[in-house]
């Protein structure tokens, strides 16, 4: 027990306490959940500091790759995951180290090199936010970076099974075969000696992973009856009509409520169609790539055409503010409006328009669910969809196109590929 009652000073402490409880909550989890690892010897050895950079697929990712571990882990985390008081009590505890999403942050890497100097171990997922379609994302180069300057040996933990378990559009957790598979990628010495060419290479080779690819082999079986719910987060555009955000889905179903094109996944989450007609794609990682394609060209095509009519919007979606506690402050009811040069913010109970100009609007990403976050002239705004299954997803993807046609490449997100 001493483990976890020692306290020092540290630039990142930790709560004694908050990690024991994380200890016992995990412990009861991987087991209730069957969740199983696979460690080599010279991980279970390897003793602190080391870098842990895995694969990023749900919420749980950080605590399970965390709990299996021999040696504790601060995981650098969003600071959107910080904005609950609850829950930023309890990262605090676990020594998180936030950072601001989609913004080059200087601090984080001071952070990350002070956690390190205390002999600590750093959790990183390099691809800088959670899959969508359970494929790895593009890599920022940078990590190269990092990982030569900090000079420690770095374990790649893959997790396999967790988008089908724990995907990051669904509200629940679905039981199903979870495996956390560790490798020691480089020694210190490794690290010395390797370029950043080198570094970046066989990491991006090493944490690929591709979970409709393993699935197609493992045919594991997904014990839910709510397989589809909530996949309008990922899934947006319609094949059939190329309707935007005209989806609904409940149990294992979903629909387009434009035309009707209708799916059944089935218990190895496989799309099948529930009625007579095309299938497009059978899987949700194709459809994915396919929309993604899909919506560049469309947004490309009204600033070509200098559209000057409403790209697409959210209506009667709830807004907040952050205020200087961090915490998010309900203003208003509001129609959210993408236009090829600005997006209003139209508050329909104040009569009122808040009106963002891109150059000024310095990030705009997805979070938990229907979330949209948006950091403004330095401020933080979170807008909520009116009802569950609003993709945010649509708005990130979109703003990147503008941006990279306004030459503002240095604000494009770094796993989105935008020609």
């Amino acid at each position: 027990m001493s483990y976890y009652f020692k306290m020092k000073q540290k630039h990142y402490p930790t709560s004694p306490i908050i990690r024991f409880i994380t200890h016992i909550v995990f412990t009861l989890f991987t087991r209730y959940f069957g969740i199983k690892k696979k460690m080599p010897d010279e991980v279970k050895k390897l003793k602190a500091p080391y870098l842990v950079l895995g694969n990023h697929v749900g919420y749980w990712d950080p605590f399970i790759t965390g709990f299996f571990l021999p040696e504790f882990t601060h995981f650098v985390s969003s600071d959107a995951a910080f904005r609950k008081p609850i829950i930023r009590f309890f990262l605090n505890g676990l020594g998180t180290i936030p950072k601001k999403k989609s913004i080059r942050d200087t601090k984080v890497i001071r952070d990350i090199i002070s956690v390190i100097k205390q002999g600590e171990n750093v959790g990183i997922f390099a691809e800088a936010t959670r899959t969508w379609a359970g494929s790895t994302q593009p890599i920022d180069p940078s990590i190269a970076k990092l990982i030569k300057m900090l000079q420690v040996p770095v374990v790649v933990p893959i997790l396999k099974g967790m988008n089908l378990f724990n995907p990051r559009w669904a509200y629940k957790i679905r039981r199903t075969k979870v495996e956390v598979e560790y490798k020691l990628l480089f020694t210190k010495d490794a690290v010395k000696n390797l370029s950043e060419e080198e570094i970046y290479k066989n990491f991006t080779n090493t944490l690929q992973y591709d979970e409709v690819e393993n699935q197609s082999k493992e045919m594991n079986i997904i014990r839910s009856q709510k397989r589809a719910e909530y996949i309008n987060h990922a899934l947006y555009f319609c094949p059939e009509c190329n309707s935007i955000d005209s989806f609904s889905a409940k149990g294992n179903d979903f629909y387009c409520r434009s035309c009707g094109y209708d799916i059944h996944i089935n218990k190895y989450g496989f799309f099948e169609r529930k009625s007579f007609g095309k299938l497009y794609f059978n899987n949700i990682r194709d459809w994915f790539n396919w929309e993604e394609k899909k919506l560049i060209e469309f947004v490309s095509e009204k600033l070509i055409g200098n559209y000057k009519d409403v790209i697409f919007e959210d209506t009667a979606s709830n807004v907040y503010k952050e205020n200087e506690l961090g915490d998010m402050i309900f203003i208003g009811i509001a129609d959210i409006k993408l236009f090829i040069s600005k997006i209003e913010i139209d508050f329909k109970n104040k009569k009122d328009v808040f009106t963002l100009n891109f150059n000024d609007l310095q990030t705009i990403n997805p979070q938990v669910n229907e979330r949209l976050e948006i950091y403004y002239k330095n401020t933080a705004y979170r807008i909520i969809g009116n009802q569950p299954g609003v993709s945010a997803l649509k708005w990130e993807l979109a703003l990147n196109v503008i941006w990279k046609s306004l030459g503002q490449d240095y604000k494009l997100s770094s796993y989105m590929t935008i020609q």
